[in-house]
Formats: C-alpha cells, structure tokens, sequence
C-alpha cells in the first residue's frame, strides 16, 4: 500500500482528535492500525442506542472500521444548534449532523446514522453528499418495538438505520452486506418529479417506463398529508423519484421553529424538505444523491422490494452529479488545517 495513504488515513485522525467542528465525541485513534490496503475505510457512527454492535461489527469486518462516535442533534431535532453548515455557516440539518459533517471533512468515508423523519437523507442533501436508508438495514439485530418514537409533529414511528458517503460505490457495497443484491430483471414502472430536466431521464434503461409527475405541493404539505400522497405513488409505481432542496439554505425545515406562526411555517417550508420527511415513515428505501445545485438531490425512493435496490443504485448512478472540485479542494485539503501547527 502506497504511503500516501497512510499519510492521509494518518491526517484523518488527527482532525478526528482535533475535533475542529465539534462533531466528533469519540475516536479511535488506534483505526489507523486496520488501514491495510484501499480496501480499508474510516466509519463514523452517530451517537444513538439503536446501532447494534453487531451491526457495526459486520461491517468491521467487511473493511469498513470504526474510527468515531459521532454528535447526533438532541432528541432527533431536525436542525443541529451546536453544529454549522460548512458551507453555509447556517445550523447544520439534523439529526445525523455530526455523521455528515464528519464525512463532508473526509474524516471518515462512510457514516452510519439513523432516520426517523429525514434524519439521514435531510443532512446528507444538504451538504451534497449521499445519504440511503433501508427499513431492513440491522434488522437481524434490532427490536424495533423498543425503539418505537413519535415525531414533534405527533406521528409514530421506527427510525431506519442509513449510511452516508461521497463515494456511491462505497454505500452500494455498504448496503450489499446486508441487503441480497436480486438480479432479476423486470419492467419497473417510474414517477419522476417534474421539477427534473427531461435530459437527466431520457438516459434511463429501457426496461423503464417515466412519467412525469407534479409534486409541487411536497414542501408545503404536512407529514401525514405527504405519508398519504407517498403511499399512493407507491401503490401505482415501483420508484419515485423527487428533487429535493435546497434543504435549510434559504429557511429552516424543523418543526419546533415553524409550529409557532404564520412567519415561521413559512421560513419552515421555506427549508425545502419534501418527501425526505416521510420514506422512513412510509417503510420504504430511499437514496439521495446530489444534483449540481447547493444542498439540492434527488430522492430516489422504491417500495420494498426483494430487487428494488438494484434499480435504485442503477438510477443513481445516471441521475448523481460528479463531486465539486473546488468543495473538495478547499475542505479536504487536511494539512491546510494544521499548517500553524496546533494548540489544545
């Protein structure tokens, strides 16, 4: 293995230890020593009861090694007080805030959070990055009925285990350990949102069939209105597919600030979060992956299905957008971070 990654896996560590965003709570400095080749990647975990040990362990054991706790949002808040954006300087989204930061920083290559509401996909969206979850991510381990919560908005559910990641390779292979990859083929039925440019679709596979759906109500509509709306798109199509964004640029998509007043709700709509509130709600997978636009992706969310992850990662790959080479020049520049040196 070259030493330049060493060197690099090296200089993860110490921002970890540095901790320069407070979104680290532990790290594990020893990971450094399970870098044995490129098939070895740092793992943030967000800091939540609901991530078996076991769960975390497979993936140890399949390359991915624990290198940080990470600082979730108190009580799954869909903003992050303590944390920035760090592209915005604005509250980080929440509730896997620290999770997404810490790979936005390329401290860890994948991150695994929970998503109640938009927990993983909201923060993943607005820093550009990759977020998936999947209702049967850690199920082997998990007794959902004790992990059972209710939204700010008084809605029932059980949060989904996610990953994020700029790499999605690295999530598709993530997901693969615990999902079984069906490689049948079949003509599968597609809602695209309208807000999408034709020329982003008209590269779909053939077995594919598009029509073009006006979702325009998707940031205004409340959580059970959108959970109803989803549900039945569902019932008639395998995929759909929603632009979504740009999340907490413009306003602040988080119920406790828009509960309040005319004034807020609108700055609360004004946050962009559409059916990122909803695909753990209504049971189903879903994969954000980032559009050329600041803090905007495309929500590709499937029924649950024996195959349907296939079709969904196939989608992304032609739908993600490459990564920002001026972002990655700028924050992943690790040594820029300690040039003068540091001082605790």
């Amino acid at each position: 293995m070259e030493i330049q990654r060493i060197q690099e896996y090296s200089l993860k560590t110490s921002m970890a230890m540095a901790n320069l965003f407070q979104s680290v709570i532990t790290v594990y400095p020893n990971c450094i020593t399970t870098i044995h080749s490129e098939a070895d990647y740092y793992m943030g975990v967000k800091q939540v009861p609901m991530i078996p040990d076991a769960f975390v362990s497979h993936l140890e054991q399949n390359g991915f090694h624990l290198h940080t706790i990470d600082k979730a949002s108190h009580k799954g808040r869909g903003i992050d007080i303590d944390l920035k954006n760090p592209i915005t300087g604005r509250f980080m989204t929440g509730s896997s805030s620290g999770t997404a930061v810490n790979v936005f920083y390329g401290i860890n290559d994948l991150g695994v959070g929970t998503d109640g509401g938009g927990s993983v996909l909201s923060p993943a969206a607005a820093l550009n990055l990759i977020g998936y979850i999947h209702p049967n991510l850690g199920s082997e381990w998990i007794d959902y009925v004790k992990y059972s919560k209710t939204s700010t908005d008084g809605i029932s559910f059980i949060p989904s285990i996610g990953f994020i990641s700029r790499d999605l390779e690295l999530v598709k292979q993530a997901s693969s350990l615990f999902i079984a990859d069906n490689l049948k083929k079949k003509k599968i039925k597609i809602a695209v949102d309208s807000e999408i440019d034709k020329n982003e679709w008209a590269k779909f596979d053939e077995c594919i069939t598009v029509e073009t759906t006006n979702l325009f109500y998707k940031y205004e509509a409340s959580r059970n209105e959108l959970i109803n709306s989803l549900k039945l798109l569902l019932s008639d199509f395998d995929i759909v597919v929603s632009k979504e964004g740009p999340i907490d640029v413009y306003g602040m998509g988080e119920t406790l600030f828009g509960h309040f007043d005319k004034q807020t709700r609108t700055i609360q709509i004004q946050g962009k979060k559409g059916f990122v509130r909803v695909v753990n709600m209504c049971n189903a997978v879903g994969l954000i992956v980032p559009s050329r636009e600041l803090a905007t992706g495309y929500l590709i969310i499937g029924r649950k299905y024996n195959f349907i992850e296939k079709y969904i990662f196939e989608l992304a790959e032609k739908l993600i957008s490459k990564q920002d080479s001026l972002i990655e020049n700028y924050f992943l520049d690790y040594r820029s971070y300690f040039s003068e040196g540091y001082t605790f």
